[in-house]
């Protein structure tokens, strides 16, 4: 299940057998941060750096962003450069 719009090609998906979304609609632009940032995110509780909900506290401490899923393209980039790696980032 998800929502989806038509004209400007956004949509979200839902959570399993619900109606209740992961996040909030999203434009192709904007998947693609989202997807960037959860990847840079996930790999903190994967490699076992932090347990998930450590890393989300982790993430919300230093970003103020509780949900990559209900985030706008200013906060993904945020994100997204927060988690860089500091000899990865470009200045």
């Amino acid at each position: 299940m998800c929502y989806y719009c038509k004209d400007c090609n956004a949509y979200v998906g839902c959570h399993n057998n619900t109606k209740q979304p992961l996040g909030t609609m999203a434009n192709k632009e904007l998947r693609d941060l989202r997807i960037k940032a959860h990847s840079l995110f996930d790999q903190i509780w994967k490699e076992g750096k932090m347990k998930r909900k450590e890393a989300y506290k982790y993430l919300f401490d230093n970003t103020g962003i509780k949900h990559i899923g209900s985030s706008n393209e200013f906060q993904c980039n945020k994100i997204i450069y927060f988690l860089t790696p500091k000899d990865k980032k470009r200045i």
